[in-house]
């Protein structure tokens, strides 16, 4: 199966199902990686720059007022690691590559 590239120019509902239900490859092109490594510096740019980010160096939720410091890298995995939880059957794999691919393309 030939891989599908983002382009950041979008996809259809036929590439998510592609994705979704053969397992299709998916590979970024380098201008779309550029693109995203500048999006990043903007933010680090900011944050650098004492600007509060909603969840890059701030708390959540209620914490939202709660500046963090120190490693923003360790800051990030406590977030996923503290939310890392489920309730039920897990999801079928084929719906959670579609959702995963839905949300970086």
């Amino acid at each position: 199966m030939t891989p599908l590239v983002l382009t950041g120019a979008g996809v259809s509902i036929e590439d998510v199902a592609a994705v979704a239900r053969s397992a299709g490859k998916v590979e970024i092109t380098p201008a779309v990686i550029e693109k995203l490594g500048k999006a990043r510096q903007v933010l680090d740019d900011a944050a650098a720059g004492g600007q509060q980010i909603y969840g890059l160096n701030t708390g959540l939720g209620a914490n939202l007022g709660t500046t963090v410091e120190g490693d923003a890298g360790a800051f990030q995995r406590q977030l996923l690691d503290g939310r890392g939880a489920a309730v039920g059957n897990p999801l079928p794999a084929q719906l959670v590559r579609a959702a995963m691919f839905a949300r970086i393309a």
